[in-house]
């Protein structure tokens, strides 16, 4: 009996999945001799750098990616080398905004003038990312992300190893700013491998440049908003909070992050160019082969956040002391929004592919306008967990909207929605009896898993 008789090797999803899990276990085994060879404030400087990079990125976010997947005419030279020469100018503009202002930032901002010719350094990252060919979103395109993923998975080994085998010697963080920028020249020389036909070059249409820019005038801003998101919470905590309650919300938030990291590349990787490429060749029947092609694939990325939050007290109480027992409240809310991305991540893809351009924009708008309120009346009418839940509940206004949009636009099949929240209930509800009967039978269980 072989495995791929039951496992589609080749397939996007078993690919996205598989290498998703692969760099989880690089990413923790380099973590746990990291930390015996480096001191915590190395951490504290690549934590900075990376955040600084983030933001700079984020602010600036052109959307060329999601042009190039969903855009009839996406594959054509003329739209391939506009996109990738727009790409580079905002490139090399990123790289020039940190190296002039990377010691006003040091000192101002984090009072560590060190940091300034690591930050000078870290801007080559926008540089040599904008090199990338434009193979990778093409593969996506043409519904082949796999190979994006192995070559993620292969660069995260090397500079890993890399990162490891530095620090080992040098024992600072200079290590893990090389690994970082080996693992994305690696990924720009990978990209020059595929699809040679399209190597890009310096062009300019304005016809191509106009298109991109549809997408601009709403991927920026709610590139904005997303970075005001992610960053709401953990200002606002501990002016509520104190840091034992912040470390207990760190826990559950730190495995929620990975679940929904999970969901979101499943469906960015797989979904997206899926229904993209349906919208373009029929558009008729794109929104029955949504749900009809894709039943695996949401089973994949429904299944894990309602085992977890069915089963979040007991992973808690077995992984954990007892002084961080709530937070199986904290991940089973954390698993209530990851689910409600499950179902909102796939409508919104199912639009962006239909042309609906304003989703990747009011999304966020819905999202930050019940996150901003939402958790701090949650906070006044329940304390902690009511803070916990207005976060966790973000997602709930976005989907709403998403499939309020789907059923108008005539995409939406009513039937297949019950299902997905059934299956959801089903799986829930068996892990939670499960991991209920097991505390119930093996009490002291945990205990001796700590020991």
């Amino acid at each position: 009996m072989r495995i791929g008789q039951f496992v589609n090797l080749k397939g996007d999803l078993f690919a996205t999945t598989f290498t998703f899990a692969a760099q989880a276990l690089i990413k923790f085994g380099s973590s746990m001799i990291l930390t015996r060879i480096l001191r915590p404030e190395t951490y504290g400087v690549l934590t900075i750098l990376m955040s600084i990079v983030f933001v700079v990125e984020m602010l600036a976010d052109l959307g060329v990616n999601i042009f190039i997947i969903r855009d009839p005419n996406g594959d054509q030279p003329r739209y391939l080398n506009t996109a990738w020469t727009m790409r580079l100018a905002r490139a090399v503009l990123n790289a020039l905004v940190l190296v002039i202002f990377a010691p006003l930032i040091a000192d101002r901002f984090y009072h560590a003038p060190a940091l300034a010719l690591p930050l000078r350094v870290m801007s080559l990252w926008f540089v040599v990312g904008a090199l990338e060919s434009m193979a990778f979103p093409l593969a996506v395109r043409r519904k082949r992300s796999r190979i994006i993923v192995y070559a993620e998975l292969l660069t995260a080994f090397v500079s890993t190893l890399f990162t490891v085998v530095y620090c080992h010697y040098s024992r600072d963080y200079w290590g893990m700013v090389y690994g970082t920028l080996l693992y994305r020249v690696m990924m720009t020389l990978i990209s020059q491998y595929y699809y040679r036909e399209n190597r890009p070059r310096v062009y300019w249409d304005r016809a191509a440049a106009a298109e991109v820019l549809k997408f601009t005038r709403y991927t920026m801003p709610s590139s904005a908003l997303t970075l005001a998101l992610s960053q709401w919470d953990k200002v606002v905590f501990l002016r509520l909070f104190d840091l034992n309650l912040l470390g207990v919300y760190g826990l559950g938030g730190n495995i929620a992050a990975s679940v929904e990291a999970l969901i979101s590349k499943i469906s960015q990787l797989v979904l997206y160019p899926r229904v993209a490429h349906n919208f373009r060749s029929d558009r008729d029947s794109f929104s029955l082969k949504y749900y009809t092609e894709n039943l695996k694939l949401f089973g994949a990325i429904l299944i894990i956040p309602a085992a977890v939050g069915g089963a979040a007290h007991f992973l808690i109480s077995v992984l954990y002391p007892a002084r961080y027992a709530l937070a199986g409240s904290v991940l089973q809310a954390f698993m209530l929004r990851a689910l409600l991305l499950a179902f909102a991540q796939p409508a919104e893809d199912l639009l962006i592919a239909a042309g609906e351009y304003q989703v990747i924009l009011m999304g966020n708008v819905y999202r930050a306008a019940w996150l901003f309120a939402g958790s701090l009346l949650g906070y006044y009418l329940f304390g902690f967990m009511g803070f916990t839940y207005g976060v966790a509940l973000s997602g709930l206004p976005p989907l709403t909207y998403y499939l309020w949009l789907q059923r108008s636009k005539g995409f939406m099949i009513l039937r297949y929605e019950l299902y997905k929240l059934m299956f959801v209930f089903g799986v829930a509800l068996s892990a939670y009896a499960t991991s209920s009967l097991l505390l119930f039978l093996f009490p002291a269980a945990h205990i001796r898993l700590r020991i």
